[in-house]
């Protein structure tokens, strides 16, 4: 049986902003099950799950996935690559897209055109192409043959186990890689809607507010539409600094 499954690896720790994940974007809806929402149906995706870790503060994360209904899957905290296969091995998949939960915006439309391009390739690994969308609406798809290969090398190290496919990125010629290119409308690799930080979480409650405001749909398209419109981001930041 040949199974897509999109993963986000999800925890409370967090050495700038601890407990991210579950700060609100909106009203009581946090980060985390805005973005299990968003997510929930991908064009070529069989299932959502979480990845999270055996640490009793992810506690938290387990509940948050019973209430939203998707499975989660408990794994080392540090070892990111075995929590991957663990899920793999639970769900039977073939073909993994890890998504992070550092960033609420994640996109179906984006997620499902890179599962897309890496099924016509027949790919081993597969990401947009450089530049192409903003920091943290980005997806990676990759085969599970190929992570259960890292988790077998002798040549992986922590950095490669914690971060996953940064052993690939750092070895295109080893593997079948494709990239997706995407519209110009969408390059814009200089904005940035991942949080790291308290002040990328007031961004970002600022960006699905002033989209909402106007009616527009929280994508991809419409935050790059926000983001040239630059006197309401300009606005935005000045707000925030205030």
């Amino acid at each position: 049986m040949t199974r897509t499954v999109a993963v986000i690896q999800a925890r409370t720790g967090s050495n700038r902003l601890p407990g991210k994940v579950l700060e609100p974007l909106h009203d009581d809806v946090s980060l985390l099950a805005y973005q299990c929402r968003h997510l929930r149906r991908i064009d070529g995706v069989d299932e959502l799950v979480i990845a999270t870790t055996t640490n009793p503060d992810d506690d938290a994360v387990v509940a948050l996935a019973d209430r939203e209904g998707i499975r989660a899957f408990r794994g080392s905290e540090e070892d990111v690559l075995s929590r991957f296969l663990l899920v793999a091995d639970r769900t039977d998949a073939r073909t993994l897209v890890r998504i992070t939960s550092d960033s609420p915006f994640r996109d179906p439309q984006v997620i499902a055109r890179c599962v897309a391009g890496h099924v016509a390739e027949t790919a081993d690994y597969t990401r947009p192409s450089a530049d192409h969308l903003p920091k943290g609406l980005r997806a990676e798809v990759v085969e599970t043959a190929i992570l259960r290969q890292l988790d077998a090398a002798p040549e992986t190290t922590l950095r490669d186990r914690e971060h996953v496919t940064v052993f690939i990125r750092d070895h295109l010629d080893r593997f079948r890689c494709h990239t997706v290119d995407f519209p110009e409308a969408l390059r814009r690799p200089d904005f940035d809607v991942s949080v790291d930080t308290i002040e990328d979480l007031a961004l970002v409650r600022a960006l699905y507010n002033a989209l909402t405001e106007r009616g527009w749909p929280v994508d991809t398209a419409h935050l790059c539409r926000l983001y040239d419109e630059t006197h309401v981001l300009k606005s935005i930041i000045t707000n925030l600094a205030l």
